[in-house]
Order: structure tokens, then sequence, then C-alpha cells
């Protein structure tokens, strides 16, 4: 599980996320220092934890960890703003869903950054990487070079508008 997490973390790199652990504090203070960040989640995965170990002084309430989710429980019930580091940190309530309301077919398909470097290869101009034959992002994934559980999840919110008529 640990070299699949490491394989993750790897692959989000090479697309140009900055990743941090809850391991590396002092690199999520320099991050958010003098900003406004919004922690945002699941229920139960951890924001309030991870405040808390940024500035102890917040002794923001938790929970134990669920022994049948395998994470914490939800705790925080509204969006709390609290000043750490010269800066600002909105906690906020998690979520046990995401739903992409205002956002059409092409504003998820357009925000697939790891599709740009290969749909101009498609031989399809307006590609939505799901239904047609020969396409270049579908081949890409079977070759191992764009993660297949990230094109699961595209394909999950492609469908899910298509199911909705958006």
């Amino acid at each position: 599980e640990k070299r699949n997490l490491k394989k993750t973390i790897k692959y989000y790199q090479k697309q140009g996320f900055t990743i941090v652990t809850n391991k590396t504090i002092s690199k999520i203070k320099k991050i958010v220092k003098k900003k406004v960040t919004i922690l945002t989640g699941q229920s139960g995965v951890g924001k309030s934890t991870l405040l808390n170990k940024i500035d102890n002084k917040l002794n923001l309430k938790t929970d134990n960890i669920s022994l049948s989710l395998k994470r914490g429980k939800h705790t925080t019930r509204h969006v709390e703003l609290y000043e750490v580091n010269n800066g600002f940190i909105a906690d906020t309530p998690g979520f046990s869903s995401l739903d992409f309301i205002d956002i059409t077919k092409e504003d998820i398909r357009n925000n697939m950054i790891e599709f740009d470097k290969y749909k101009d290869k498609c031989q399809y101009r307006n590609c939505f990487h799901f239904k047609e034959d020969n396409c270049q992002i579908k081949k890409m994934v079977s070759q191992g070079k764009i993660m297949t559980s990230r094109y699961d999840n595209y394909l999950k919110f492609i469908k899910d508008k298509e199911g909705n008529n958006g």
C-alpha cells in the first residue's frame, strides 16, 4: 500500500501538483503563510486534526477513528476561519458526495490537466475520451501514461453529467 501511495504522489507531482503530507507541517505552514486557505474534503478525513497539528493552540474538536469507516467521524458543523501563520485557514464541514451542478462536460474534460499533453494527438477534434474508438487519451491510459483511477473518476463525472442531461 505504501508503494502505491508513493507511485500516486509521484504521478501527481509530475502533473504539477504540490504534494504535502501531515508529516511535513513546516512545509504546510510555508504554503499557508500570509494567504487565505480553505480545507475541504470528505467527512472524517482529518481536516481539523491537521489544523491542530499546524497550530496546537487551536485545540479543535476531533473524534476517534471509526473502526467500520476506517476514518474519523464528522465533527465540524460550520465553516470557521482561523488565524494561522499570518494568514487565515477556513475549516469546513466535510461532505459525503460531490455534485458538479454548474460544471459542463467540457469543463470536466478541460480540467483534466494530464489530458493536455495528448489531446492534440487525438484524431477527434472535440473528443470526450469516452465512447470514441482510437482515442489518444484512452491509449495513454492503457499504456499507463495516465493513471487509471484518474480516468475512471473522469468517466464517472462525465457519465453523471450525461445522466443529468448536462
